[in-house]
């Protein structure tokens, strides 16, 4: 039976946990203008994100110096459960510089090889931004005529799965019945042929934990430990294979849906309820994601049609400016945090219907 890689010099390797809605890949990558992170504490999981002003000027010489970064199963990269899908299917692929900052730069080229350019597949030497941008143009112009059908298809088979952009086949059953019943039907089911799974078992944990104390390994276990869980991994060497994957991975799980974004009309998995109409991207510019655009909106319109909040509001302004003016009173600016709190508190139980508009308009009135 085949083993895991201890270090990942190529290829692409992803695995799943939807417990925590979470997937996991290892892939080497040249990193430019991309940051990795790691958050929680846990040295097991980085994160990527992808600097501003990607293209732009570097911070110093040795910024300018592009290396094929290796990986390993164990230091991972990780991401919310789904989103390299939603990144297939979001992906710019106008250029060579979108089709790189929307997908390409946080999992590399290796499930495109069959595509790029032969002497471009085991580079190990350090190369510059010049030579990097190069390469990148000549495997986008040789692959984005393949990448664009294959985006096509995948959208078509998302939106026929969960009825999404006005989608005329609607038809009754569960989402994994549903794509079963679509790979059967559609060119899809090609690309479930050059997949491999890589079983996990506890030969490797025997050898590696056997001498481990029993209460420490009990307490590792209980703190899920990844270094200690078994999870099946998957591995292809094309882009449409892990497409695939993920996506079937998605419609197994029934209380995860894909929609679009009702801002932008992005493909999105909603992130704590199934009603979320607005997708959470972060943007590399700074600028509000549609959800918190979306959350602003709406409580906008709140304003507008309750006198209620607008007193609140009205309330709030003026003690604002009334603390700006008294910087150097600690007690004024004490008073104000109180009325604050009181005051989310109160809206709070209004928004859960254990507080009526009257009741709070009262409140306000006497606390002015």
């Amino acid at each position: 039976m085949r083993e895991l890689p201890q270090f990942v010099n190529e290829g692409f390797y992803m695995w799943f946990n939807p417990q925590e809605k979470e997937e996991y890949y290892s892939t080497p990558l040249f990193l430019y203008g991309v940051k990795r992170e790691e958050k929680e504490k846990d040295e097991t999981r980085l994160y990527l994100k992808l600097e501003k002003n990607i293209f732009g000027k570097r911070k110093n010489k040795y910024d300018n110096e592009i290396r094929k970064q290796p990986s390993t199963i164990y230091i991972h990269y990780a991401e919310p459960f789904g989103m390299f899908l939603m990144r297939f299917l979001n992906a710019d692929l106008s250029s060579y510089e979108s089709a790189y900052t929307t997908f390409f730069f946080a999992y590399g080229f290796e499930l495109i090889k069959e595509y790029a350019p032969y002497t471009y597949l085991n580079i190990q030497e350090p190369l510059s931004k010049e030579q990097f941008l190069h390469i990148l143009k000549d495997i986008y112009e040789t692959s984005v005529d393949k990448l664009l059908e294959m985006q096509q298809q995948f959208r078509k088979a998302v939106d026929f799965i969960y009825n999404l952009n006005n989608n005329n086949e609607v038809i009754e059953g569960s989402t994994y019945s549903k794509f079963i019943a679509y790979v059967i039907k559609n060119d899809l089911y090609s690309y479930s042929q050059d997949i491999e799974i890589i079983l996990d078992n506890y030969i490797k944990k025997h050898h590696e934990y056997q001498y481990e104390n029993i209460q420490e390994l009990i307490k590792r276990i209980d703190n899920k430990d990844s270094k200690l869980e078994l999870r099946n991994v998957y591995t292809s060497d094309k882009l449409s294979n892990i497409c695939f994957i993920v996506l079937e991975q998605i419609a197994k799980e029934s209380n995860m849906q894909i929609k679009t974004c009702q801002n932008c009309g992005k493909y999105f998995i909603p992130t704590y309820r199934l009603s979320e109409i607005y997708c959470d991207f972060e943007n590399v510019d700074g600028t509000p994601t549609c959800k918190d655009k979306g959350a602003n909106q709406t409580y906008k319109k709140k304003l507008e049609n309750s006198p209620v909040l607008a007193l609140y509001r009205k309330i709030y302004h003026t003690k604002y400016v009334y603390v700006k003016r008294h910087k150097k009173d600690k007690e004024i600016e004490k008073e104000f945090e109180n009325w604050r709190k009181q005051a989310k508190d109160k809206i709070a139980k209004l928004n859960k219907n254990e507080l009526t508009e009257e009741e709070l308009n009262k409140w306000l009135t006497d606390n002015q």
